[in-house]
């Protein structure tokens, strides 16, 4: 693992500077902008809207931007001996849990909200947002999973070195 370290030093700062950026704008700029609409009060629709609106920023956006930070501070806690963990990393496993607890809330909630009606309707809703859902909750538990254990063994291996 150092070896590949070592060769890919330069391509690991480059990830970890772009997953840097990328995860500061995903968490900055579209609550910004979802701040602004509200704040002009032009959102046709009213409440439904802005519910909607509020659900697609924190969970397609903001949660997205934690991970992204928390990939960097991943990156950086490889390939720098000195550095600690940060607080995004330390917490990433709980961050994935209460991600994915909010996909499957989001899903259920879209059941509820929309008006079943016939069984082909629960068939739609089931296959496209139920399955999809909970497939990325167990991906984010597992992710969680991994990074809950490896961490201990990195710096594991960073004492023995």
């Amino acid at each position: 693992m150092n070896e590949f370290i070592e060769k890919n030093r330069r391509l690991l700062r480059f990830y970890c500077v772009a997953a840097r950026i990328i995860g500061w704008v995903l968490l900055t700029v579209p609550g910004i902008i979802a701040l602004v609409e509200v704040l002009k009060g032009s959102l046709p629709g009213g409440n439904k809207l802005l519910i909607l609106m509020v659900r697609a920023v924190v969970l397609n956006f903001m949660f997205l931007g934690l991970i992204a930070l928390g990939v960097a501070q991943f990156i950086r806690y490889v390939f720098e001996r000195q550095y600690q963990p940060g607080w995004i990393l330390r917490n990433a496993d709980k961050i994935l849990y209460v991600y994915a607890v909010l996909i499957v809330l989001g899903a259920v909630w879209q059941c509820v909200s929309q008006t079943m009606i016939t069984y082909s309707l629960f068939f739609s809703f089931l296959v496209t947002w139920l399955l999809p859902a909970i497939a990325k909750a167990l991906i984010l538990t597992g992710l969680g999973q991994i990074l809950r254990r490896i961490l201990p063994v990195i710096e594991e291996s960073r004492t023995l070195v």
